[in-house]
């Protein structure tokens, strides 16, 4: 079981009937009118509040509150960002939000209790890690069907394509391992045995190297892509004053691959790595369990999502300087950007 332990978990069958039936909750707030793609807003999704939080990205002021399925995690934009993909974990779906409509309009069975997920590249296929049964589970977008399953390791969490969409890497939380799966056979390529509890990753711009952030052995790995070896490691000793264990999960790369940012979870902070030197550049104090970050397309703004404050942190990039904090619904879990 992860850290952000599963609360009042259903039945499989009980959790289904929940899907659209979750849609009927009252208490949807409203400020200012709808608009089309493309509007610059926050949609932050909260797991304990069952909800996607809309937010005016000049104001920060809740546009409108959209019940989702029960405990609502990963989201994924369309290829042209009419559509955000969430993934209901405990009622097995990932479900569509209409950009237009600010609604659930549709959803996919997604296997059991789906995480994480990504869309690929040329937008056809869903991979979502099926936490409770080990798998990751290959979708048809337009079929809305599963065509493949892959066991992986213990509990399966990051999923992360390859640029050209050949391969997905998919990290396994409690095995320790990185599964590097072809995607047009599902034969994987490589097991990487990394740190304890690997969590979140991502690619450098050039293709070359795989930033895995592992939570209890609280460090972060480097990969070679081409080698599957691990060729460096940042670690995280100089935060002085941490209210609570350094944890590593969330992780984001500037566009021009010069620096990475890192959540560390119960130490309320967010490190600051130089991706040349590999070193921590600096530590910025946010809000309560830091887990979850999303840059603005042009990369001047970082967003981190702190689940145990109820809240999100911006931060200058630039600068590298907290803006403000603003509140959300409940154990926020990951934040997506209509820009």
């Amino acid at each position: 079981m992860p850290d952000d332990e599963k609360s009042g978990r259903m039945p499989k069958i009980a959790r289904l009937a929940l899907g659209f039936a979750a849609l009927t909750v009252a208490g949807i707030a409203f400020a200012g009118t709808l608009q089309a793609k493309g509007t610059g807003r926050l949609f932050i999704s909260n797991e304990r509040d069952h909800t996607v939080t809309v937010l005016e990205a000049k104001t920060l002021e809740v546009v409108k509150t959209i019940p989702v399925g029960r405990r609502p995690r990963d989201m994924q934009w369309n290829d042209d960002k009419s559509k955000l993909y969430v993934a209901a974990s405990d009622v097995d779906m990932i479900q569509v939000i209409d950009i237009e409509k600010l609604e659930v309009v549709n959803e996919i069975f997604a296997g059991d209790d789906p995480e994480l997920f990504e869309i690929s590249p040329d937008g056809t296929t869903i991979v979502a890690s099926n936490e409770d049964e080990d798998m990751a589970s290959f979708i048809d977008i337009d079929s809305e069907k599963i065509f493949r399953q892959v066991p992986t390791g213990v509990e399966p969490e990051g999923v992360s394509y390859t640029a050209d969409g050949s391969q997905v890497w998919v990290t396994a939380e409690v095995s320790q391992v990185v599964h590097v799966m072809d995607t047009a056979t599902g034969d994987v390529y490589a097991d990487i045995l990394v740190g304890n509890r690997p969590r979140r990753a991502v690619f450098s711009p050039n293709g070359k190297e795989y930033w895995l952030a592992n939570e209890i052995s609280a460090n972060v790995h480097v990969i070679d892509t081409s080698t599957f070896e691990i060729v460096g490691e940042i670690t995280f000793e100089g935060l002085k004053g941490a209210p609570g264990e350094v944890s590593p999960v969330g992780i984001t790369m500037t566009g021009d691959g010069r620096t990475v940012f890192v959540t560390l979870g119960h130490a309320n902070h967010l490190a600051v790595i130089d991706r040349e030197t590999r070193k921590v550049r600096k530590y910025l104090l946010v809000g309560s369990r830091a887990w979850n970050t999303q840059l603005t397309r042009d990369n001047k703004i970082l967003y981190v999502v702190n689940s145990g404050s109820d809240d999100i942190t911006l931060i200058d990039v630039e600068k590298t300087k907290v803006i403000k904090t603003v509140p959300v619904g409940r154990y926020p879990h990951t934040l997506r950007i209509d820009d």
